[in-house]
């Protein structure tokens, strides 16, 4: 299987751009209204939004325009709503009210890196509502695509998806949809799995695939339609392609090359290394002792004393 980053697809999307010239205008960024849970606004909080990202995102998902303002709280970690929200979870979002939920105290995890990265995630999930027509969007393909729109292709992603595909069953999407909400662990496994799993639908029917799907659900058509009518292929089909195609190697390449077994190999030739140091030292030691003792058992003997006659 090929994988791409999404910086490679940021690229894809601006090479289409300059080619098409002048007439190809680039969407708007959606506007973003944030505030705290209290409902007053909250400056600066979030620091500068990326509107080129923001941008990328809107075609990522085939719209031609954002829509209205989507609106954006910040929920403090000793509020009622951070209570009863596992911790591991950094942002949500909400299409029906294009609201985004985030929660700055916490430290991002996997898939994230930062609160810029979970703010273009759960952004994405609005947007891939809107383009979908409200319409039900599995999770899979709902969080694959939100987490390819947030940043690009990481070791981590690849290190996630080694460990996904050795410790996991032939995937299957029904069993992705259910591990989003099993916990932290197989949700992991469930973002590196889905993530990878809609890049190789755009690496095999190109850019534009995505938003192809979406567009004909805003025209009524249900996800496995709309995949087939897009792709080509059923929905079936491309899972038993996806499980294929990810060969031995590229289960295991990301695994050993991974920090923590770096880390471990390079230990542990420090310590053979140290060893056959010792080993060639003691070595050495031993011949010199050898020949220090030959050399004082040869002591005040000169030759030919030994063919002369005993003294008396």
């Amino acid at each position: 299987m090929r994988c791409r980053g999404a910086a490679a697809l940021i690229l894809t999307f601006a090479v289409a751009v300059c080619a098409a010239g002048p007439a190809a205008a680039q969407p708007r960024a959606p506007e973003l209204r944030v505030e705290t849970l209290e409902g007053t606004p909250a400056g600066e909080s979030l620091g500068r939004v990326d509107g080129d990202h923001l941008r990328t995102i809107v075609r990522l998902v085939g719209l031609e325009d954002p829509g209205h303002p989507i609106r954006v709280v910040l929920v403090p970690e000793d509020s009622p709503l951070a209570r009863g929200t596992p911790s591991w979870i950094a942002g949500v979002a909400h299409g029906p009210s294009d609201t985004v939920l985030l929660f700055p105290s916490r430290s991002p995890s996997y898939p994230h890196d930062s609160l810029a990265a979970v703010l273009h995630h759960e952004i994405a999930h609005i947007l891939i509502h809107r383009a979908a027509g409200g319409r039900h969007v599995p999770r899979w393909f709902n969080e694959g695509l939100a987490t390819i729109a947030e940043r690009a292709w990481t070791f981590e992603d690849r290190r996630h998806l080694a460990w996904a595909l050795a410790t996991s069953r032939p995937v299957r999407l029904e069993d992705l949809d259910r591990a989003f909400g099993e916990g932290q662990g197989p949700a992991a496994r469930a973002y590196a799995l889905g993530s990878a799993f809609v890049r190789q639908i755009i690496d095999r029917h190109g850019i534009d695939a995505p938003a192809g799907i979406l567009r004909r659900m805003a025209l009524g058509a249900p996800f496995e339609s709309a995949f087939e009518s897009t792709t080509g292929m059923t929905l079936p089909a491309a899972e038993r392609a996806f499980s294929v195609e990810v060969t031995s190697w590229e289960r295991w390449i990301p695994l050993v090359t991974s920090p923590f077994v770096l880390w471990t190999a390079t230990t542990l030739l420090a310590v053979w290394a140290a060893f056959a140091f010792r080993l060639r030292r003691a070595d050495r030691r031993k011949r010199w002792d050898e020949e220090e003792a030959g050399d004082e058992d040869d002591e005040g003997v000169v030759p030919g004393d030994e063919l002369l006659p005993p003294r008396d």
